[in-house]
C-alpha cells in the first residue's frame, strides 16, 4: 500500500469520526433542548407553589391568634356570668 492510500485511509476515518461527532452533538443538542423545556415547566410549578405556600402562610391561624382568641371568649364567658348573676 502506497503512502497515499494510507493517508488517504486516514482522511476517512477521520472524516467518519466527524461525522459521528457531529450526529452525537446533535443528538445532545436536541437533549439539552428538551431539559431545557422541562426545566421551565418545573420552575413555573415550583414559583407556582411557592406563591401558594406563601399564601396559606399568610392566612394561617397561628397559636398566638388562637391562645388569643381562647382568652377573648374567656373574658366574655365572664362577663356573661357576671351579668347573670346580678
Amino acid at each position: 500500500m502506497e503512502m497515499s492510500d494510507k493517508m488517504m485511509d486516514v482522511l476517512i476515518k477521520v472524516q467518519q469520526s466527524v461525522l459521528e461527532l457531529r450526529d452525537d452533538v446533535n443528538v445532545i443538542k436536541t437533549d439539552v433542548a428538551d431539559l431545557k423545556k422541562r426545566v421551565i415547566k418545573i420552575e413555573e410549578r415550583v414559583c407556582n407553589i411557592e406563591e401558594r405556600a406563601t399564601n396559606i402562610e399568610e392566612n394561617m391561624v397561628r397559636k398566638n391568634d388562637l391562645k388569643y382568641y381562647e382568652f377573648k371568649i374567656a373574658e366574655h364567658d365572664r362577663e356573661i356570668f357576671q351579668l347573670k348573676q346580678n
